[in-house]
């Protein structure tokens, strides 16, 4: 009898670990998959949206009525892939980027998601303002698809010591 339990605990630790994979599910989870290019942006124009932010004590800016222009306030800054997050912004018009300030060491960020440097001839290609130092494709960049979504990190003039940002790029094609 005691191995038939064994068996029936073992095939639900098995299931619970397998690839059986859904939506992330904190909100954490939500916004580090949005930033990373897993997830389309967490869209805070929408009501429904709104109040669940709200109910996870986010703090929605919407800025600009006729682009996407939307800054998220955490109560509590988030832990993505050891960096805090105390802010994202969610920019659109021709494209989008949906990006984080983050705290933390930005070398060892990009080296931990597999980003590379940005070579000179893509700088003004792969470049959100000033700030971009590292890029990771998505997926690859082909004659239909020139410009997947892209992760962009880096920093600009008026980054703080140890701040960044890093976030999904997305261009209209």
């Amino acid at each position: 009898m005691k191995t038939i339990y064994k068996l029936l605990c073992s095939s639900l630790l098995i299931f619970s670990f397998s690839g059986y994979a859904s939506e992330p599910t904190t909100i954490e989870s939500q916004f580090e998959a949005a930033l990373l290019c897993q997830a389309e942006p967490i869209d805070g124009r929408e009501p429904k949206v709104v109040k669940w932010l709200n109910e996870q004590n986010v703090e929605v800016k919407n800025l600009d009525e006729e682009l996407i222009e939307l800054e998220y306030y955490f109560a509590k800054p988030l832990q993505i892939l050891n960096v805090t997050v105390p802010r994202v912004r969610y920019l659109g018009d021709s494209g989008s980027y949906f990006y984080a300030t983050a705290k933390g060491d930005m070398d060892m960020f990009a080296k931990s998601i597999g980003a590379k440097p940005v070579p000179t001839d893509l700088k003004e290609e792969l470049s959100w303002g000033d700030i971009s130092s590292y890029y990771k494709y998505t997926a690859p960049a082909t004659a239909e698809n020139p410009f997947p979504k892209t992760i962009i990190i880096g920093r600009d003039d008026d980054s703080k010591p140890g701040e960044f940002y890093f976030g999904c790029r997305e261009y209209d094609g």
